[in-house]
């Protein structure tokens, strides 16, 4: 993988010369776009899911979360190259908050953000040669999974992105490095090489999710990672799509605590969306195994508390499922083709302990599954209104249901 690496720097220090500066000057055109999501949500349950044997206790509270306004700038260069970029504000901004960690015994913890963030998600530079072949260089999404292609408020039902990819991977994932990526009439494909994860913020309530280095002013790259997107459009309206990620977590470390052995995360994912008429529907199954994943255990329960990281045991293995489907109602009532209103169902499924190592507890809260009923209002592919209700279950034994009414306005433009 290191020397995979060094080929990609020599790669991209060869090519800016020869080939970005090919270009031509032209006027400059810059398009702004963005879109934003506010969420009001009522809880039937306490937050707190470790405070007795069955759960979360039965409980009656609300929160109003300004969920995030992300705004995009492409900026063409020359032509045929382009510069993009992409700052998300999360949760209303920052500052200093104090948050109760139940994950670490109901612990509070200073975090430096008022109840949220200021995110750079993307900053690339794209040489487009052709349809069939791009390089883009800088930091942009992971290409795994399907929240990474449908995460506008416009592209999923319900009032959150699915729970089930959202708490096995980072999302919306974004790193550094160098992709190349093209279509065809049907395929588009995308081969990444960007920087891996660190081990040290695995756990078991989100497994590889706290990986994501957010934590530093520098993103460690001693262990790169290797992403592959395949997407096929069957027919008008279907797309069937697979994706790959396999990168070493073990050396991104803060510390070299893990010289003695490796810590690969391979992921696979299986996706679908299909578009028809007044029916929409899209699913995902994603599989990760983590190597070596009892000494990542282990290692992490000796971290420091200023890391800020769980220092819970990290599963083998977790997956993630889901399914969801809409059929809009409009026409019924209204011949207007500019608006649309589905009613929906979406199922998920997802147990970040799916496997754990020997000798290690395999808690049966961490395997959960959604049930979500729900309406979303779209005017124009511009404006969002959605309202559901979610009911949570958790694992095999006798835990209490966690179920959530919500409503949320999203917008883009």
């Amino acid at each position: 993988m290191k020397r995979l690496f060094l080929f990609g720097i020599c790669l991209t220090l060869a090519l800016p010369i020869s080939i970005f500066a090919e270009g031509e000057k032209s006027a400059p055109k810059i398009k702004f776009t963005g879109y934003g999501e506010l969420i009001y949500s009522y809880f039937d349950y306490g937050p707190d899911q470790k405070s007795g044997p069955s759960g979360s206790p039965p409980d009656s509270r609300a929160t109003i979360d300004i969920a995030r306004l992300a705004l995009e700038m492409e900026l063409r260069l020359l032509r045929g190259v382009e510069l993009e970029t992409e700052v998300e504000i999360e949760h209303g901004g920052t500052g200093g908050a104090l948050e109760i960690e139940y994950e670490e015994f109901g612990e509070y913890e200073t975090e430096v953000e008022k109840g949220g963030e200021v995110i750079l998600e993307e900053l690339y530079i794209k040489r487009e040669f052709s349809d069939a072949f791009n390089i883009r260089l800088g930091h942009f999404y992971v290409a795994v999974g399907l929240t990474t292609e449908q995460y506008h408020p416009t592209d999923f039902f319900g009032t959150r992105r699915p729970e089930s990819e959202t708490s096995v991977i980072p999302a919306i994932w974004h790193e550094t490095g160098i992709e190349i990526s093209g279509h065809t009439n049907r395929l588009t494909y995308q081969i990444q090489l960007i920087n891996g994860l660190d081990a040290t913020g695995f756990d078991s309530q989100n497994w590889i999710v706290g990986g994501h280095q957010t934590r530093f002013e520098e993103v460690r790259a001693t262990n790169m990672a290797l992403v592959g997107r395949l997407d096929y459009r069957i027919v008008d309206g279907l797309t069937l799509g697979v994706s790959g990620y396999r990168g070493n977590s073990a050396d991104n470390r803060p510390k070299p605590d893990m010289k003695d052995a490796d810590a690969y995360v391979s992921i696979f994912d299986v996706h679908a969306v299909l578009r028809y008429n007044r029916f929409r529907a899209q699913g995902m199954y994603l599989y990760g195994n983590l190597q070596n994943a009892d000494i990542v255990s282990e290692r992490n329960r000796t971290l420091s508390n200023n890391l800020d990281v769980l220092r819970t045991p990290v599963a083998s293995a977790a997956y993630a499922f889901y399914a969801e489907a809409g059929y809009d109602i409009m026409p019924f009532f209204t011949s207007r083709k500019e608006d649309q209103c589905h009613l929906f169902f979406r199922f998920d499924s997802y147990d970040t302990m799916a496997e754990m190592p020997q000798n290690f507890f395999d808690n049966p809260r961490f395997q959960r599954r959604v049930y979500t009923l729900g309406i979303n209002y779209t005017m124009g592919n511009a404006v969002v209104l959605k309202g559901d209700y979610a009911m949570r279950r958790l694992g095999t034994g006798n835990f209490n249901g966690e179920n959530t009414a919500s409503f949320a306005l999203g917008f883009q433009f």
